[in-house]
């Protein structure tokens, strides 16, 4: 008799609560009132918090010996580094009115949805929560555009490396599955969307993701009609000056060599937690027609002027018809 199992979150994604923000979005405080001081903060944190880590006593490694403890801060910090960049890019959309930016949010993945896939046909298909869901899957970003209702899907990558094949194709795939339950799925966090995509955010250009279905680092700025550029640059520049003093340093401690740059890691600081943000997003609906769309991932903004192309057109039919 085959063994049955509660639906677990996807390896692909954590099994964070719906629409909460992670823990590393929480440790980014809201006392720091720019987007500017938000991310470098959010960095100095990564920066501690890995310090911190690589400074509490573990016995060598037996590949690395005296090295251990560079090691365990690199990859620290190469971690929460990955899993800090959606909150980067949440700081600058919440900038915009028009956006409502939701991360981690836990979305179904059924045995429909991943029957239909990515087919041009799905364009139109909405699915019910009727079906009960094989997995789950954490959303990195879910971008709401306010003017459409349209919810763009986003994995954000760092993008320095080539993920293999089978994982591309998995990610797709609930990504692609995911499109399909999100409006009924987020309708029951009572936020409301009238339509779906999915895309990957592809900092560095080298996952091999699909390019159709891939935002660049410098796309990105034009794909949310948002600077967000500023911000990352920001972000990347804090985390190289503290990892670079804090590297120099554990180097010393290797050689017992006086530290050869000025404080300690208990200068860096770490913020305090926040409570999860309100989901609740007011109604939208299509603005005019459904305009005919390309077949690559479209952002908020470019979706945004086709919508309104498609209702001037519109206005010029009927203009025509009197």
């Amino acid at each position: 008799m085959p063994r049955t199992s509660k639906p677990g979150t996807s390896k692909l994604g954590t099994s964070k609560p719906d629409g909460r923000r992670s823990r590393q979005a929480k440790d980014e405080p809201r006392t720091a009132s720019t987007p500017e001081a938000r991310v470098q903060k959010l960095a100095l944190d990564i920066v501690a918090k890995a310090a911190n880590a690589a400074s509490s006593p573990t016995p060598e490694d037996p590949c690395f010996g005296a090295w251990t403890p560079l090691q365990a801060f690199g990859l620290s910090v190469t971690t929460r580094t990955g899993q800090a960049l959606p909150g980067v890019i949440a700081i600058g959309l919440e900038a915009d009115p028009r956006l409502k930016v939701l991360q981690e949010t836990r979305l179904p993945i059924t045995a429909t949805a991943l029957s239909i896939g990515d087919q041009e046909t799905a364009r139109d298909v909405v699915l019910g929560d009727e079906e009960r869901p094989v997995r789950y899957l954490a959303v990195d970003l879910i971008v709401i555009d306010r003017t459409t209702g349209h919810a763009t899907l986003l994995d954000v990558k760092r993008g320095s490396a080539l993920y293999s094949s089978r994982a591309r194709l998995d990610l797709c795939t609930a990504m692609a599955a995911c499109a399909l339950t999100a409006p009924a799925a987020l309708l029951r966090l009572k936020v409301s969307i009238a339509s779906a995509s999915w895309g990957i955010v592809d900092l560095g250009g080298a996952t091999g993701f699909p390019e159709d279905r891939c935002v660049s680092r410098a796309e990105i700025d034009t794909f949310f009609d948002v600077p967000i550029t500023p911000l990352i640059e920001l972000f990347n520049q804090t985390i190289a000056t503290g990892y670079s003093a804090e590297m120099q340093r554990l180097v010393g401690r290797v050689f017992d060599t006086p530290d050869v740059t000025p404080g300690s890691s208990d200068e860096w600081t770490e913020s305090d937690g926040q409570a999860p943000r309100e989901l609740t997003v007011r109604p939208v609906r299509p603005v005019g027609g459904a305009p005919r769309l390309p077949q690559r991932l479209i952002g908020p903004h470019e979706r945004r002027r086709l919508a309104l192309v498609s209702v001037s057109s519109i206005r010029s039919r009927k203009r025509g018809r009197t």
